[in-house]
């Protein structure tokens, strides 16, 4: 019997004809436009917005810096190794870091948090933890339970557990004999967060549980250490590079020509203490000539990691969403058949005299072929809370030190455009790329099916009746894969059974953008009854009368 090839010869010819289309096409897609294709995610493409250029009065170079600012000696040259704390970066949702408790260490996932001050981690006795990894307190040799119950809770769900004293290393700093948490119970929700736990980096006078807070203590201990540190954050989903600099900064990060613009903590009217990292805004509008200044005089507001979005307080939500959405086609933050150029560019303003803008790739996801989201949400609150939106746009140092936050721009000029989108038109970069690679892949494919095909076509009649005996089987394994809730920003609300406005989830394309709730602040009548409760721990290590601290 004749083979497939020789009782086919046309279609041999045919198939060596498409293999020669594939190779050119995919030749000439390659020289029109690179076509970079991610595991994880679709590449992004850069979208820079023209428009006028504002200047800020308040800038520190470190050639400019007095004698009084520290870390003068250091400025020019990037901080070491030990001080740089690796974060992954997970969906631009959170960013999330590894800390070792007890001796020897055991190194769980926390969020580090400048908008809480308390830091737990669950206990090797909590059974609804879910995935979580647990804290083993028998094997740590410098565990102390103090017997003292705690409770949080969070828009989220809520945790509690007891305090216990023990050593915690951040990066290569050890600090010992500090308060933190051990949760036994944690809600559903809380259960399917990403990170194990929650690192407080506010001030003490937000704490519950870390009186002094950790960073305090870690700062006392290693007098080589300055009170003070910053975050940078990827801007695009999943990179990697994302640090927490303990103690200092590093400019280079940011550009050769870097400087800080600082502006100084302040205290929120309703409290006695520093709280939170709290700053007054004295301009929020779009960047246009006419545009309304929404925070004139000045509005107050919180620079927190452990939120992902911009909060804008209910009482002007609708105000900000008008500034941004007016003639667009948008439900909200939902925005359907358009283009990010068509987004403003936002202009925050900053005491003293300090001006930052947010390019529309700065706070705009794209997920889909003309369907945006706004990243902004309202809050019950009274302040804003400038999220990682914000500061994954800017390098933000945190400097308890000389109480200021500084915001690190290139040049005079802060620009913003660190953002990226996903998707796009028709028109855009990244869907033509897409494209080519689409059909390249496609073609490639058809091209590899037709030569297993004519590979299988060479055997004699017994392999062509036993290929002509496949049959087709039902694809029986379900195309739904599950997703659980990324870890929540935490943000402070009244009310935690009411979830903010704007909740996020996974979009149509698997891509991971935020969920949103309110945090509660306060201690409630659950705390109060939690307290009553037997230690779940037993104290180790020391005796009774070494258990006060």
């Amino acid at each position: 019997m004749r083979s497939y090839s020789q009782r086919c010869p046309a279609l041999r010819w045919r198939s060596l004809l498409l293999l020669l289309m594939c190779a050119l096409f995919a030749r000439s897609g390659v020289d029109a436009a690179p076509i970079r294709i991610a595991l994880s995610r679709r590449a992004p493409n850069h979208v820079r917005i023209k428009d006028k250029s504002v200047g800020s009065a308040v800038v520190q170079r470190p050639e400019d810096q007095n004698a009084s600012t520290p870390l003068r000696g250091r400025e020019l040259r990037a901080i070491s190794k030990s001080k740089r704390v690796p974060l992954k970066n997970y969906g631009n949702v959170q960013y999330i870091g590894k800390v070792a408790f007890g001796n020897p260490l055991q190194l769980l996932d926390v969020v580090f948090d400048t908008g809480s001050s308390d830091t737990w981690i669950p206990s090797l006795d909590c059974a609804v933890c879910g995935s979580h990894n647990r804290f083993e307190y028998p094997l740590s040799t410098t565990f102390l339970d103090t017997q003292e119950k705690f409770y949080d809770a969070y828009g989220s769900g809520s945790v509690a557990g007891t305090i216990v004293v023990d050593t915690v290393t951040v990066g290569n700093y050890r600090v010992d004999n500090v308060k933190f948490g051990v949760i036994t119970e944690e809600t559903e929700r809380l259960q399917m967060f990403i990170a194990d736990g929650i690192f407080g980096l506010a001030f003490e006078g937000l704490a519950h549980i870390s009186r002094p807070t950790l960073f305090t203590s870690l700062a006392q201990q290693n007098p080589e250490v300055d009170n003070m540190f910053a975050f940078y954050l990827t801007p695009e989903a999943y990179q990697r590079g994302s640090e927490l600099h303990i103690g200092g900064y590093d400019l280079s990060v940011v550009g050769k020509n870097a400087s800080f613009h600082y502006t100084p903590v302040v205290k929120l009217p309703e409290f006695d203490a520093y709280m939170y990292w709290t700053i007054k805004m004295n301009h929020f509008s779009n960047n246009s000539d006419d545009a309304t200044n929404l925070c004139d005089p000045y509005c107050y507001a919180i620079v927190d990691t452990g939120t992902s979005l911009i909060s804008v307080p209910e009482g002007m939500y609708s105000q900000v969403m008008q500034t941004i959405s007016d003639g667009l086609n948008c439900n909200d933050v939902d925005c359907e058949d358009v283009d990010v150029k068509q987004f403003p560019v936002l202009r925050f303003g900053m005491e003293p005299d300090n001006v930052f803008l947010l390019q529309p790739e700065d706070y705009v996801m794209c997920y889909g072929w003309g369907q945006c989201r706004i990243q902004l949400q309202s809050t019950a609150d009274e302040w804003w809370i400038l999220g990682d939106v914000f500061i994954k746009t800017y390098y933000t140092l945190f400097d308890a030190q000389n109480m200021r936050i500084g915001f690190a721009c290139d040049g005079d000029v802060c620009q913003g455009g660190k953002g990226d989108i996903y998707g796009g038109d028709d028109d855009s970069g990244a869907f033509q790329a897409w494209k080519n690679a689409f059909l390249v892949g496609s073609c490639l494919a058809a091209a590899s099916m037709f030569l297993f095909v004519f590979f299988m076509n060479q055997q004699d009649e017994d392999g062509d009746n036993a290929l002509g005996g496949l049959v087709d089987r039902a694809h029986t394994a379900s195309s739904y894969h599950g997703h659980h809730d990324p870890k929540m920003p935490l943000l402070y609300g009244e009310d935690s059974d009411s979830p903010s406005k704007s909740a996020y989830g996974y979009n149509s394309q698997g891509g991971v953008y935020p969920v949103v709730v309110a945090r509660v602040s306060s201690y409630d009548e659950a705390r109060r009854n939690f307290a009553g409760l037997p230690s779940p721990l037993a104290p180790r290590g020391r005796g009774d009368d070494d258990a006060a601290v």
